[in-house]
């Protein structure tokens, strides 16, 4: 069966992203060698870059360890609370000022995945246009999918993305486009969440019928 996180170029193709990435929990594993060891107040956990797509798919460098808290990306899994900056992204120490120069980003977001009692890791990218908080639902939808398709007894993919659809047509009532819609929460064009629904023998959800 697929790694989950293999879908990430997919999930993360409506954000115009430059580079998306997936870091999950582990064990502090590198502390010795780590770049951001400095700001880590508990190395007995910290973040691991399990996933990479756009401008590389690399793992390693000096983010491919996170500490918990440190900065806003390891504040999104500590607080598990999604987090966007559209401006002044250089603040962040994130990336370095010439790279978000050159590869033109205009926004970051991080979402954290959800798990039972703490959250699990984040999905985090760079953005070529500014997201908007929709953008953010979005993401924060596709990290909660990739959290149940991370589960202890995988599920196969065509599964778990029927569930995602279901429950963002449930959530809208069973409208897929406009402003809140379904396609909008998922990150998707309506035309290509007709095409998955299609595809998946997904019906439309009639408002009529949805239970308040």
């Amino acid at each position: 069966m697929r790694n989950p996180l293999e879908l990430l170029p997919q999930l993360t193709a409506a954000f115009d992203p430059i580079l998306s990435r997936v870091w999950l929990m582990g064990p502090g594993d590198q502390c010795p060698t780590c770049a951001l060891r400095e700001e880590c107040a508990n190395r007995t956990r910290c973040l691991h870059l399990e996933a990479s797509a756009g401008l590389t798919t690399r793992l390693d460098g000096p983010f491919q360890r996170f500490p918990l808290g440190a900065r806003a990306m390891g504040d999104v899994v500590a607080r598990s609370a999604p987090f966007v900056a559209r401006a002044d992204l250089a603040s962040l120490g994130l990336a370095e000022p010439a790279w978000l120069r050159v590869h033109g980003a205009r926004s970051f977001a991080a979402v954290p995945l959800p798990g039972a009692r703490e959250a699990r890791g984040a999905l985090a990218l760079f953005s070529r246009r500014e997201l908007s908080d929709d953008d953010v639902l979005g993401l924060s939808a596709i990290a909660t999918l990739l959290a149940h398709a991370l589960d202890d007894e995988p599920r196969p993919l065509r599964e778990i993305e029927r569930e995602a659809i279901e429950r963002a047509l449930a959530s809208t009532r069973g409208r897929v486009s406009g402003e809140s819609g379904a396609a909008r929460i998922l990150g998707l064009k309506p035309t290509t969440l007709h095409s998955r629904m299609l595809k998946l023998g997904i019906r439309r959800v009639s408002p009529s019928r949805t239970t308040p």
